[in-house]
């Protein structure tokens, strides 16, 4: 794939290379989560054939469960064929019971919830009796020492001990397809987005504390941070009415910031300028990642070509001591972007070395001057839209990306 690498123009060195793959052999349904089983860095991952992979940071498969052995006439009833048996959220690792081993836990297509113990065999199941669409979010709710499992399925938001027997559940309006967040206000509260585009706010019982409502559906998981660096949480949400809002911790807009296409997914937060703030990334379906500050005005933006609908990676993937913002496009494309982004000059009509038609295979796209504009520092081609991507943190970082096409690629910054 080594002609597929582009490297840009600018002062960085070394190339971004392909470390080693994997086949699924079947179409990824899920994002992509690094994790460890172990002592072992894994990536886990669920496919449209109802298995979930985890594949050992060398590419090895480690195991694989298929849940879809477990469907019987009844769950598979009124199913689409080639929908029937997907994995839908992404699965989460986390020791849930305190034996001092990773569990994993995911949800399916035909409504139940899965906890496996760590070699991959069942612990239990809970039935929720409708496609579950909302990733599970673990965390001890309740401060009793004990982790919780809480989910959205349809119209429900489920909170189960860690043995998996429901403990209560909330009724809303619009099915909820948004992952969980939490927030440490007075006590904690439970946050989530459902499909009417509301935001929903819950105390750890279960009582209702506030909402707040975008124009259109919320699939995206929230972000919560101190982003203004005042000891306070934000709460950043991103909806399908093209728009980011950050409300406080009271649920109170703030600012909202609109853009030309869906927003998808969950924004990163990180302090990418050393201002001692956090910036909010993010992708959108107008094929752009957007880089905003903590006021709402944006630092710069970089396009692609096609949608950004995963989250972006912000880490130090050359070991320069700067960061990098790492995103996947529907383009088929890894892109390598400087966290500073970079200052388009004045330029003559016709002069430009700038001016693309169409790939934006330069250090800097195509942009009225006098903008900040983001810098591509490397770029990788893949087989496939990209559909999730997580970092494994080593001597050398490596970013995998994960396609639709059932393929990852573990890719690293190798020195010229």
């Amino acid at each position: 794939m080594g002609n597929a690498i582009k490297a840009a123009i600018g002062k960085r060195v070394g190339t971004l290379k392909e470390e080693w793959s994997f086949e699924s052999k079947e179409k990824i349904s899920t994002e992509l989560i690094a994790g460890k089983i172990g002592s072992q860095d894994v990536l886990i991952f669920g496919t449209k054939d109802g298995t979930v992979q985890i594949v050992k940071d060398n590419g090895e498969k480690l195991w694989s469960y298929q849940a879809s052995q477990k469907a019987d006439s009844v769950d598979l009833l009124f199913k689409e064929v080639d929908a029937a048996f997907s994995i839908t959220t992404t699965p989460v690792i986390r020791d849930i019971n305190n034996d001092g081993r990773e569990e994993v836990i995911f949800g399916s297509e035909i409504g139940k919830l899965y906890a496996l113990d760590q070699n991959g065999k069942l612990l239990w199941e809970f039935n929720a009796k409708d496609s579950i669409k909302s990733g599970p979010f673990i965390y001890d709710i309740n401060n009793d020492g004990k982790q919780e499992i809480i989910f959205g399925c349809n119209k429900k938001l489920y909170v189960l001990n860690n043995q998996g027997k429901l403990m209560w559940k909330f009724i809303v309006s619009s099915p909820i397809e948004a992952p969980i967040n939490v927030l440490h206000n007075k006590g904690l509260e439970i946050l989530f987005g459902t499909n009417d585009g509301t935001m929903y706010a819950l105390s750890w019982k279960g009582d209702l504390l506030w909402r707040f409502k975008t124009g259109k559906k919320i699939t995206a998981q929230v972000a919560v941070g101190n982003i203004k660096g005042d000891d306070e949480s934000y709460i950043v949400i991103g909806s399908e009415d093209r728009k980011i809002y950050v409300l406080d911790k009271y649920g109170r807009l703030q600012w909202d910031y609109e853009t030309e296409g869906k927003i998808l997914s969950k924004p990163a937060l990180a302090d990418i300028n050393n201002d001692g703030k956090l910036e909010i990334i993010f992708g959108s379906c107008d094929d752009k990642v957007y880089v905003l500050t903590a006021e709402g005005n944006k630092l710069w933006d970089y396009e692609t070509d096609f949608w950004v609908v995963s989250t972006p990676l912000v880490l130090d993937i050359d070991n320069d001591g700067k960061l990098e913002i790492v995103i996947g496009s529907y383009d088929h494309s890894v892109y390598v972007l400087d966290s500073e982004g970079s200052f388009l000059l004045n330029y003559m009509p016709g002069v430009s070395a700038v001016t693309q038609q169409t790939g934006h295979y330069s250090d800097t796209m195509t942009s009225q001057p006098g903008n900040f504009v983001g810098k591509k520092i490397w770029q990788f081609k893949t087989n496939g839209m990209i559909i999730g991507s997580a970092f494994i943190t080593k001597e050398n970082p490596e970013v995998i990306v994960a396609t639709d096409s059932g393929r990852l690629d573990a890719l690293a910054i190798k020195k010229d």
